[in-house]
């Protein structure tokens, strides 16, 4: 019964991991525009500010966007039973939530915020709508690259038959 069990909640883990990855590379890349850095913000938890609390910002940035396709991977798996670019842009809208809700829990937190690093607000909104804007945009951007690349689900929906009408048989 164990290895049953075991199957029934067995997911791609690299795959979503490796997804995740790619996706907060990207998100990297584009939240470069702006001057709210999650990097520096992640990475001053536990060095003074400088290059090497950005390397660590950006490796823990990584990490944590692979972990998140995880949650999107268990989504994959067992809510929607299948994985593809839309899919993960619909999950993507309740990681903007979070997300944007944890940006404006940062000063409660951060020991530096907002005395030397820029508080980023709920959703970026210290920059107005245009950070507003990326932000969605990236979390989007980031749930179309996992659902894309997470691949084939092991849990695939079983089809029904359907009979003439569209009626189920």
């Amino acid at each position: 019964m164990g290895g049953a069990r075991g199957e029934e909640f067995a997911m791609n883990i690299r795959r979503a991991f490796l997804a995740g990855v790619l996706g907060g590379v990207v998100m990297a890349v584009l939240g470069k525009v702006v001057p709210v850095q999650l990097e520096t913000i992640l990475g001053t938890f536990f060095l003074p500010r400088g290059v090497g609390a950005w390397v660590l910002g950006l490796v823990l940035h990584l990490l944590i966007s692979g972990a998140i396709a995880l949650l999107y991977g268990l989504g994959f798996e067992r809510i929607t039973h299948r994985a593809t670019a839309g899919i993960g842009v619909v999950f993507s809208i309740l990681h903007v939530v979070i997300g944007g809700l944890a940006f404006g829990a940062l000063p409660a937190i951060h020991p530096l915020i907002p005395e030397q690093i820029r508080a980023p607000g709920a959703f970026m909104s210290s920059i107005g709508f245009g950070g507003v804007l990326l932000f969605v945009i990236e979390h989007i951007v980031y749930g179309a690259i996992v659902g894309q690349l997470y691949g084939r689900v092991r849990h695939p929906r079983e089809s029904m038959p359907v009979a003439p009408m569209g009626r189920p048989a």
